[in-house]
């Protein structure tokens, strides 16, 4: 069988078409499509296919569903008091399309992750789901125009890197007028325009998105799109494209460790989800742009073990010259705190107090010195988004597929959902594996958050052995911040965090614990709960639409020590405004 959304909705067997009838039927495919091997009830059907109820309640989904099994026959089948349309792998267009994009964000190779992402954009044959007139086509249909819409940028920003300026002003063009508030497409032809010498030309086009921001929604431009004015108007060499070679050198040098930065969380890619910018040196952190809504919520409970071993020398002046893993390319300023036993311990360190149980307010105040202001108008007030929350306690036996996908590379390793709780365990047997060649067992989150937000989870360490060189913890992909706890054979028991470039640790032993990540006005900072409030660990400006995961990994320096590690996470949460969701996730 074969299955097509990307576009008017279609089916085949054999390469021959299936005659799915009316509108009705189209729908029906269409909504279990979108719910593939999922059982989908017959009471949401006839919410979500109907604008009225029909005569009949649910008698009339029966009816509808008798006759597309005739089509796909046992394709469709019955479960308790709902239904299921089982596809294989390979027979959904919309897989295939998230598989590419998976693929693409794997790849380091401008030219390769460009010719992915252009036959993933072929995949299309119009409006998805075209010509569906049900409840629930419209969300869908927009869910994944954003999706593709988000991959275009992706390739186009892939083309960039590659140098093809000159070839891409007419194709920007166009899509700036077809999509005139999409900033990104704006900033990605305002440098095109500039890298093909035509400087004049390219603050043109900015002073134009200046102004219609200001008209339509009473807004200045994002941080990122007025620091690329900057950069064009001091000649930033960062914007210019590398030569050929050296282009061909960093895409081999992307396969080895990188000494200057941590290698691991830089390019997982969650299928189904819009794509946020693919890193490409300064120019491409210019053109990750965000919006400009916000939103936030937090709650975290943890029980902390202050006694803190002495931090070994080497890892705050470091006597060699290889660097701290979580100082790639700046040492972040510090202070100096007493800790709990009497000991001084050198540490990034700001203290937010809040009640563990209780939601807290987003740390505004530790940042607002950096936000770059906002104007909004009196004459225009677009309306306040409302926060979306994300949540999972983990009581429901199983890993739940609308909030979750999950990764396992290593070969013994394995995921759980057991007595309330989140279980990622490494065994002994465990060894590197997968794209990236690493241990790496995950669940990351089917929504991103393209603007502000807040995410926390609580931990525990169930089986810990020391310097086993395994990390677990938060991870915000895309948007280059995570926040772990630590056993290395190098450093030994603490807490790492690193917002690219900024980065920060402090050697705890805590076998239980809360961590989080938060950004608000554009400014990522990562955070541990100790003795009743947040410590900050690592903190800078940085756009991308983050992708929560939970994770256990290999610390990405040293050889795992070969005992097995398990770790629990609970009572997750999540909150932002205006997510961007794979079909048929939550929320």
């Amino acid at each position: 069988m074969e299955y097509r959304v990307l576009g008017p909705v279609e089916a085949s067997s054999g390469g021959r078409p299936l005659h799915l009838g009316g509108p009705q039927q189209h729908a029906l495919l269409a909504f279990l499509l979108l719910h593939a091997n999922e059982v989908v009830s017959a009471d949401r059907l006839l919410d979500e296919l109907w604008s009225a109820p029909p005569g009949g309640g649910v008698a009339a989904v029966r009816t509808q569903v008798s006759r597309l099994r005739k089509q796909l026959g046992d394709a469709i089948s019955s479960s308790g008091r709902g239904y299921v349309l089982r596809v294989a792998p390979g027979e959904l267009d919309l897989e295939r399309f998230q598989q590419l994009l998976a693929e693409a964000g794997a790849t380091p190779d401008a030219a390769r992750r460009s010719a992915l992402l252009r036959e993933a954009d072929g995949l299309w044959r119009g409006e998805a789901l075209g010509g569906l007139d049900a409840p629930f086509a419209a969300v869908e249909a927009a869910a994944l125009e954003e999706l593709r819409l988000a991959a275009v940028e992706d390739r186009l920003e892939a083309d960039l890197e590659r140098g093809l300026d000159g070839e891409l002003v007419s194709e920007l063009s166009t899509l700036v007028a077809r999509y005139p508030l999409r900033e990104r497409l704006r900033g990605q032809l305002i440098l095109a325009l500039y890298r093909n010498g035509r400087q004049a030309d390219a603050l043109d086009a900015y002073r134009e998105t200046r102004a219609l921001l200001d008209e339509e929604l009473g807004l200045e431009p994002s941080p990122a799109l007025r620091e690329l004015e900057r950069a064009i108007l001091r000649h930033d060499p960062a914007l210019v494209p590398a030569r050929p070679a050296a282009a061909a050198h960093a895409a081999a040098a992307a396969h080895a460790p990188d000494p200057d930065r941590p290698p691991r969380w830089r390019r997982t890619l969650l299928a189904g989800v819009a794509l946020a910018a693919l890193g490409a040196g300064s120019a491409a952190a210019v053109l990750a742009l965000g919006s400009h809504s916000t939103g936030s919520r937090l709650h975290v409970a943890a029980v902390v073990h202050p006694s803190a071993p002495p931090r070994p020398a080497a890892k705050t002046e470091p006597k060699t010259k290889t660097k701290p893993r979580f100082a790639p390319r700046y040492r972040a300023a510090k202070r100096t705190i007493p800790a709990t036993t009497g000991r001084a311990t050198t540490v990034v360190v700001e203290t937010i107090q809040a009640a563990p149980t209780k939601p807290v307010t987003p740390v505004a105040t530790t940042t607002t010195a950096t936000h770059p202001a906002t104007t909004v108008r009196h004459t225009a007030k677009p309306t306040t988004p409302k926060p979306v929350t994300i949540t999972d306690g983990f009581e429901g036996g199983y890993v739940d597929p609308t909030i979750w996908h999950q990764v396992d590379d290593g070969g013994d390793v394995s995921i759980a959902e057991q007595g309330g709780r989140l279980l990622l365990t490494v065994g002994a047997g465990a060894v590197p594996g997968g794209t990236y060649h690493q241990i790496d067992v995950h669940v990351g989150t089917q929504c991103s958050f393209p603007s502000d937000f807040d995410a926390r989870v609580d931990y525990t360490l169930l089986a810990w052995p020391a310097g086993d060189n395994i990390d677990v913890g938060l991870n915000a992909i895309y948007a280059d911040a995570a926040v772990m706890r630590e056993s290395s054979s190098q450093w030994g028991e603490e807490y790492g965090s690193w917002v690219i470039p900024s980065n920060g640790s402090v050697a705890l032993p805590d076998t239980s614990g809360s961590l989080r990540i938060a950004r608000v006005g554009g400014i990522e900072t990562t955070y541990f709960w100790h003795q009743g409030g947040w410590r900050k660990l690592a903190s800078s400006r940085a756009a991308g639409a983050a992708v929560f995961g939970l994770q256990a990994m290999s610390d990405g320096q040293n050889a795992f020590g070969g005992q097995e590690v398990q770790v629990a996470f609970d009572n997750f949460k999540a909150t932002g405004v205006n997510p961007v969701c794979a079909p048929g996730s939550r929320p």
